[in-house]
């Protein structure tokens, strides 16, 4: 499996290219909704000179005058692709600003586009996937919303968490699922649609309750199905997620993301990061590598006094098939030691338990900085 990723890690992005939508920069947000729609389309670019933007569904989320609002508005610049780039490349790009798609530049002219469901579709090649539960990439920490909540709040859960799917549940447990499209499309009132009559204002279906607008159609899967199995029901059912449950528990979300976080090239970083004890499953070490890698490189660009993180990995084999995993997690800066451990059943989780307990810490010890710095500026450290 590892050879398998690797191998399609270093393929260039130029063979899975698609033709890209690109807009005028004068465009109405009303008229990219619109060609959103229509297209079946999460994002379109739009090119002024030398700069490249995009605007994705979730970036419509913040306008309130979709008639008259510009596209150069909302835009936001994007990170570039080439042909001959590999698909590692493309996959960390999409996963370190969370998007679904690059634009492919060729003589300074958006040519293509690379999507997420262009390289999952070549996941479903690789036979080791069809071995590997999908319990090992799921989202595990998941907001949701009441069924009885309004789409204004789920808008803003969306927008301050940067997510596009929201599982929601009322008394019996999870009774669907919200995106952030069916928000946007709700703006433009179907009359307008066909007449072409857009409004300025979005329709009033942000005062509607959550249940108005969700996916009640929800394809769910179990924590053993595999990784193909799951990611070949969601392009049959033409799905952007699944829910994973157990009996009637909720135990997490998978996305295109998720799955094309195993094509991300490893990360290279400006902080000595070592790791002690993989565990012998390839697949599995291969996880904890990537996570631990992460993390060291957002700790390091939010606190760059870190000299060195190592993490040790003790695992203790319960059954044949049942693993449990303690891990420690040690930061050196400016030369004092700081420890973290936890112990669970997935490496991914632990490594996510243990990044926010290092995030909780240093994000107080900064707010404690500021506080210090403006009453006694002298005593500044920076």
């Amino acid at each position: 499996m590892e050879n398998d990723l690797k191998s399609l890690r270093v393929y260039k992005v130029g063979r899975f290219e698609s033709e890209p939508l690109v807009v005028s920069p004068t465009s109405t947000i009303s008229q990219v909704i619109g060609i959103l729609q229509v297209k079946d389309s999460y994002e379109v670019f739009t090119q002024e000179g030398n700069r490249v933007s995009m605007i994705t569904v979730r970036g419509i989320l913040k306008a309130s005058d979709i008639s008259n609002t510009r596209v150069f508005v909302l835009a936001s610049p994007v990170s570039r692709l080439s042909r001959d780039d590999s698909v590692g490349k493309a996959a960390r790009l999409m996963g370190e600003q969370r998007l679904r798609a690059l634009p492919i530049i060729e003589n300074n002219s958006i040519e293509g586009v690379i999507t997420v469901q262009a390289l999952c579709r070549s996941l479903s090649s690789i036979r080791s996937l069809k071995e590997i539960s999908i319990s090992k990439i799921m989202t595990r920490r998941l907001l949701t919303l009441n069924e009885s909540d309004r789409v204004s709040a789920a808008r803003n859960v969306m927008l301050k968490n940067q997510i596009d799917h929201l599982p929601v549940i009322n008394t019996r447990g999870v009774c669907g699922v919200l995106l952030s499209n069916h928000i946007v499309f709700s703006m433009l009132p179907k009359k307008g649609l066909e007449k072409g009559a857009f409004v300025s204002q979005p329709s009033g279906s942000f005062d509607v309750e959550v249940s108005g607008l969700m996916d009640s159609h929800i394809l769910v899967c179990n924590p053993e199905d595999t990784i193909v199995d799951v990611l070949g029901k969601m392009r049959n059912q033409k799905k952007t997620y699944a829910l994973v449950k157990m009996w009637d528990e909720l135990q997490g979300i998978v996305t295109y993301r998720d799955f094309v976080s195993l094509l991300e090239e490893p990360i290279k970083l400006d902080v000595p990061a070592y790791i002690v004890g993989l565990p012998d499953d390839p697949f599995e070490a291969e996880m904890a590598k990537n996570k631990l890698m992460k993390q060291a490189k957002l700790l390091h660009k939010s606190f760059p006094k870190i000299e060195e993180i190592r993490a040790t990995i003790k695992t203790k084999n319960v059954s044949e098939y049942k693993r449990r995993y303690e891990v420690n997690v040690l930061l050196i800066i400016r030369g004092k030691s700081y420890s973290y451990s936890e112990k669970g059943w997935e490496l991914a989780s632990i490594f996510d338990s243990i990044t926010d307990k290092m995030k909780r810490l240093f994000s107080k010890r900064r707010t404690r900085r500021r506080r210090r710095n403006r009453t006694t500026p002298e005593l500044s450290e920076d």
